[in-house]
């Protein structure tokens, strides 16, 4: 890697982004074996919680998946305990995502999670670095979503 310049090539940018991957890896995957439920699960939970009222669509909208990849998932979280379907106030076709008590009770709990894990990693970054890596997170994962063609609308 080329620490010997502020000059960084992408292929040191990555070899960084794989390092925490493996850090955020293993903090997810504590976090998974504590609530039993994958990552999706858990980001849907996550987006049920901080978007309460959301359709089917709107989530799977929000997690940028297919309807039926939502279905799915809305059918295992239902399972489980987390979720319900709640009917629509105005359309009778679709019905409205809902966190039951379990479900809130886990998704604020993960959200702590987070939270302290966000401080962990964040914690001595100063305002304009954490802006600026935010920025540039948001960018790529813009541009990789986007470059992945979308099945199974």
């Amino acid at each position: 890697m080329s620490g010997h310049s502020d000059r960084y090539e992408a292929e040191d940018a990555l070899a960084r982004a794989y390092v925490l991957t493996e850090h955020l890896s293993t903090s997810l995957q504590s976090g998974t074996r504590l609530f039993g439920l994958t990552t999706a699960r858990i980001r849907a939970l996550l987006c049920v919680l901080e978007n309460p009222s959301m359709t089917q669509r709107d989530l799977a909208a929000n997690l940028r998946c297919s309807r039926r990849q939502v279905t799915a998932l809305v059918d295992a979280l239902e399972e489980s305990g987390h979720l319900r379907r709640d009917p629509h106030p105005t359309d009778r076709r679709a019905h409205i995502v809902a966190l039951t008590e379990r479900g809130r009770s886990d998704a604020d709990r993960i959200r702590q999670l987070r939270t302290d894990t966000a401080r962990r990693l964040f914690g001595g970054v100063p305002p304009q670095d954490l802006d600026a890596f935010v920025r540039v997170a948001d960018r790529l994962i813009d541009d990789y979503a986007n470059s992945i063609p979308r099945t199974g609308e």
